[in-house]
């Protein structure tokens, strides 16, 4: 016989395994990274990149500088390199302050639309993409600063 406090405790369960859609990742570090995309509950900022882009490396030290300027968002790097070590080098020589997430068969990355590298995409705390480019340049600053006005 199922008892009433089963029954309450089954439910919850599936309520609250139903609202969460929330995906595991793997980082470049091998630890796990939870995040929704279609719903992150902070804004996002995406950084698609590899270590043999060479335009990668020129945006780093602009991001990191954005970074500091609009902490209240979610940073996070998408790494399409096939070999996930080759990112990690980079990861640690370059003291990347925000995890970066493996893809190297473009999972993520097609989610996103993403054709190459790098690029920027910055979604709202409602998971919508309200900036895609390759730059730190105004466009992507107003994107940051219009959702950090909100906030």
């Amino acid at each position: 016989m199922i008892r009433l406090s089963q029954l309450s405790f089954a439910f919850f369960i599936l309520i609250f395994c139903g609202l969460s859609h929330a995906d595991v990742y793997k980082t470049l570090t091998n630890k796990d990274y939870e995040i929704d995309f279609s719903k992150p509950d902070k804004p996002v900022v995406l950084i698609a990149w590899a270590s043999w882009c060479g335009y990668c490396m020129k945006e780093i030290p602009h991001l990191k500088a954005e970074r500091v300027e609009h902490p209240g968002f979610i940073w996070l790097g998408l790494n399409v390199n096939k070999t996930p070590e080759d990112g990690l080098k980079v990861e640690v020589e370059r003291n990347l302050p925000w995890p970066s997430l493996r893809d190297p068969d473009l999972i993520i990355g097609d989610r996103f639309d993403v054709r190459g590298t790098p690029t920027l995409i910055v979604l709202n705390a409602s998971g919508e993409a309200v900036f895609r480019g390759r730059r730190v340049d105004d466009d992507f600053k107003d994107a940051l600063d219009s959702l950090q006005t909100e906030r």
